[in-house]
């Protein structure tokens, strides 16, 4: 049997069918990464039960999208802290310790790495362009750029990727602390881009998108571990 893999969508207002559609949205990279490492896509839409939910799949992956609200980590909005969706962040969040509590393999993406560190106590850059040291760290607004990743040789992400990877950029916020949990990446910069819990099955947690750059062993990783689940 093939794991079925639940990703997380997000709710954006486009022009879709009707004009200001409330629309499930989700890039199709990611279905197609867990296709290709043998695994069967389950889209999830916020506000689902999450127990329920969580008893009908094998692994989990929290994807990117949109900005983190600031007042999870007791900050103010930045003016380029936009598109803001509390209700998107705390089901996540619920969605995050009930796999966690489970044991459940999961890989979080970019906002998901963002979300996964705040919630472990941690807190983000809020404009990586005009935080100090990070002014330069790669593209944002819709651009993308890409940097190298130097990542710890005895992590779990090591044995899977090595200790130095590709990683993109596209992400005007970054993880500044992330919590408990154990930092295994990092670019040249000093940005925090890799984090995992060594005591869980598989929790991996990417600030890069490795369904963007068909960076197939951690999905391969993932589904493996789903396997077993």
């Amino acid at each position: 049997m093939k794991p079925l893999i639940g990703v997380t969508t997000s709710v954006k207002i486009r022009d879709y069918e009707t004009p200001n559609q409330a629309v499930v949205m989700l890039p199709t990279t990611y279905p197609n990464a867990i296709k290709n490492a043998g695994g069967i896509p389950i889209l999830l839409t916020e506000g689902e039960e999450v127990e329920q939910l969580l008893s009908r799949i094998d692994g989990l992956i929290i994807a990117g999208g949109r900005d983190i609200d600031p007042a999870l980590y007791g900050e103010a909005a930045h003016h380029n802290t936009t598109d803001l969706r509390p209700e998107q962040d705390a089901w996540e969040i619920t969605l995050m310790r009930a796999a966690i509590e489970r044991d459940m393999p999961m890989l979080c993406v970019c906002r998901g790495h963002q979300l996964l560190s705040v919630e472990r106590g941690g807190h983000l850059y809020q404009h990586l362009p005009e935080t100090p040291r990070f002014e330069e760290h790669g593209s944002t607004g819709g651009e993308w750029s890409d940097h190298i990743v130097k990542i710890d040789s005895d992590s779990k992400l090591g044995a899977i990727l090595g200790t130095q990877t590709r990683g993109n950029s596209g992400h005007h916020q970054g993880v500044a602390d992330a919590g408990d949990l154990t930092v295994v990446g990092r670019t040249e910069d000093g940005l925090i881009e890799a984090v995992e819990m060594p005591d869980k099955k598989f929790v991996i947690s990417t600030q890069w998108h490795p369904e963007m750059i068909e960076q197939a062993a951690i999905f391969d990783a993932l589904i493996e571990a789903a396997r077993d689940l």
